[in-house]
């Protein structure tokens, strides 16, 4: 091989060229996840040397616009994350599986200061080296994108509930040496032509409710709930600091696993899971199945629903 054509060929081994030797003035990365549930997206900007980074999640529509400025060091990382895996290879990629019927897809679109720029898009299909490229750029992101998050929710947090509760979703669900009860509750206001009373119990200790297993399924009037008295429930337990909780327990296979989800008819709504309890759980379990029986036996006795 003669000088010339080696030159030649190390020249174009990357496809790129002399890209990477430019400076990122724009990025933006979207993920469509599986039916949208984790779809997200990154977007960084460059201007007059001040980079902002904007990140949004569709789990997390409620904390407004996620964005702030960031160091130019995730500038420079993201440019030599570019350059290693040679992102201009990517470039003008545009392909769908016709075959499979949701998945997942990807785009993203780069532009450099010298005019450069990259713009790849697939559904079910990626280019070569795209996964590891990916894989990476998610690993680069998520502290900047952590610590965004945690000063929205600190936000959302601060700026709270409104109203009172017009859904309520609560599962506790004991397993191995924390018991055998079981309540999952799911209720909301009245509509015209629809159950919106839906609770099942297995009481194997007798505590709230009599031993037995009981399954209810109606439509209630919004008059049968007390919504007020659930919703004091949030202000004398503080469940806005819940908001968005989700831990596991070491020895989560012993501990009772909880999912709430409250939504108000003002403003705001409140959720948290996980096997690993919050501050206040213990009394506001209580407080809570205490209630729920209130609610359960009212419903028998002046609206006569029955066990399905």
């Amino acid at each position: 091989m003669s000088l010339a054509t080696l030159f030649s060929f190390c020249s174009c081994a990357k496809a790129g060229g002399d890209v990477y030797s430019a400076h990122i003035q724009s990025f933006s990365y979207h993920y469509n996840g599986t039916i949208g549930g984790n779809s997200h997206s990154f977007a960084v900007e460059v201007i007059d040397g001040t980079a902002r980074l904007t990140v949004e999640e569709l789990e997390h529509m409620d904390y407004g616009d996620v964005t702030d400025t960031v160091g130019m060091d995730l500038v420079q990382a993201l440019e030599e994350l570019c350059a290693k895996h040679d992102v201009m290879k990517f470039n003008g990629f545009d392909k769908t599986n016709p075959h499979v019927c949701d998945g997942s897809g990807f785009s993203f679109n780069i532009t450099y200061d010298n005019g450069k720029t990259v713009s790849a898009r697939g559904m079910n299909s990626s280019p070569k080296g795209y996964h590891a490229f990916s894989d990476e750029l998610h690993g680069l992101f998520k502290p900047y994108r952590d610590k965004l998050f945690a000063a929205a929710l600190q936000k959302k947090i601060a700026n709270g509930v409104k109203g009172d509760i017009r859904f309520m979703l609560m599962n506790f669900v004991q397993q191995g040496e924390s018991g055998y009860d079981r309540y999952e509750v799911m209720i909301s206001h009245a509509e015209e032509d629809r159950k919106n009373f839906q609770v099942k119990i297995r009481s194997v200790s007798g505590e709230f409710f009599p031993e037995g297993e009981y399954d209810y399924y109606c439509a209630l009037p919004d008059e049968a709930i007390d919504w007020k008295a659930y919703t004091k429930l949030v202000k004398k337990h503080k469940l806005t600091q819940w908001m968005d909780y989700e831990k596991s327990a070491a020895d989560y296979n012993n501990c009772e696993w909880f999912q709430l989800e409250f939504i108000f008819d003002e403003y705001g709504q409140i959720s948290a899971m996980g096997t690993e309890h919050p501050e206040n759980y213990d009394a506001f379990r209580k407080d809570y199945l205490t209630l729920l029986r209130k609610t359960v036996d009212l419903a028998i006795k002046k609206y006569n629903i029955n066990e399905n």
